[in-house]
């Protein structure tokens, strides 16, 4: 039997800590941030990622409507692989190519930072 009470513990833990955090905020850093790192950039890929994340399983479900319906289930996971895929992949090189050293300011430079 599931108990009803759980989920109001979790809430009410969650908005303790909430408001602890606003009473004692932690450190704020350096005096001097990097200044190579742009909060406007981390914050569009940061959202960006999330659209994308959110993104995938309503295209699993939308190839998955175009085929027979023993077939959903393998296309929905194929999809879940491609995310998989393309976690890595960023992970590899589109990091560098979104915050890399600029080449002719257009594009970062997947070498690497010098």
């Amino acid at each position: 039997m599931k108990r009803k009470g759980n989920w109001l513990l979790f809430l009410g833990l969650l908005i303790a800590a909430a408001l602890l955090g606003i009473i004692f905020p932690g450190s704020t850093g350096p005096a001097d941030p990097d200044p190579a790192i742009n909060p406007g950039d981390v914050a569009w890929m940061l959202t960006a990622s999330a659209l994308v994340l959110i993104m995938t399983p309503g295209l699993g479900f939308f190839y998955g409507g175009m085929i027979h319906p023993r077939h959903i289930l393998s296309t929905i996971l194929q999809s879940f692989a491609a995310m998989g895929v393309v976690s890595v992949l960023w992970v590899v090189v589109g990091f560098s190519l979104a915050f890399g050293d600029s080449v002719g300011g257009i594009i970062g430079n997947p070498a690497g930072y010098s």
